[in-house]
């Protein structure tokens, strides 16, 4: 075999195998949250925080700040399964469809309003940035912003 029909067929497997990765991580990239975490009862509310791997202070504060005000307040939701609580790395393995599907910049806090398992809207909290240093007005801001988005059907 001379070397430039070598050449061609090592750069055929290559473009083979390079559209058959770009499939394969096209079809994964648009899985959703796993079968386990999806919205199972008729209508749910799912509250996200969204984040990337590396993680500053101030991001694991607005989490924990969120995740605290939604137990605090909405005990009785999450224990029915009306509303779940989740943080989602963006940068985990499938997960990165996220970015696009809520438009994310940033961390962030975003409501989720399921019908059916089906998303029927959402909203990003996008004032938790400019709170997360006032305690109490970042937990009523969450709590507020919650109470409206679940009256607004």
């Amino acid at each position: 075999m001379n070397p430039k029909r070598v050449i061609t067929v090592v750069l055929m497997v290559f473009v083979a195998v390079s559209i058959i990765w770009l499939v394969v991580r096209d079809v994964s990239s648009q899985k959703s949250v796993p079968a386990s975490d999806q919205p199972s009862s008729a209508r749910q509310l799912m509250v996200y925080y969204f984040h990337r791997t590396a993680r500053c202070p101030t991001c694991l504060k607005i989490e924990a700040l969120a995740k605290q005000e939604v137990e605090a307040t909405f005990a009785a939701e999450l224990a029915s399964g009306r509303m779940r609580f989740q943080s989602i790395n963006v940068e985990g393995a499938g997960n990165e469809h996220f970015i696009k599907d809520y438009e994310l910049v940033s961390q962030a806090l975003i409501l989720v309003d399921y019908r059916a398992g089906t998303q029927h809207r959402w909203k990003n909290l996008d004032a938790i940035w400019d709170l997360v240093d006032h305690e109490s007005d970042f937990a009523q801001y969450v709590r507020m912003e919650i109470q409206v988005f679940r009256g607004a059907a």
